[in-house]
């Protein structure tokens, strides 16, 4: 019988992310293939932000306020722009 699971490996050990309809005690054989796009989701925040920031135009970044910090209002709830 084939079975494909999906599994984490945490400290040493494989761990099924669902439950297996094996009895106890049932010797199996495993072959491993590792999940590139899971391996992708445990990027660090720095690393997705990153990732972000470089899928965003040159053009777009330059069409930024810069007046964010003092303006948030405006550009959030639409409030009139504070100066400088």
């Amino acid at each position: 019988m084939a079975l494909t699971i999906k599994a984490k490996y945490v400290n040493g050990t494989l761990e099924p992310l669902e439950p297996l309809k094996l009895k106890e005690g049932t010797v199996v054989t495993i072959s491993l293939e590792q999940d590139e796009k899971a391996e992708e989701e445990h990027d660090s925040l720095l690393e997705m932000m990153e990732k972000i920031w470089a899928s965003v135009p040159d053009e777009v970044w330059e069409g930024m306020p810069t007046d964010g910090s003092i303006n948030y209002r405006h550009y959030l709830y639409g409030h009139p722009k504070e100066e400088k």
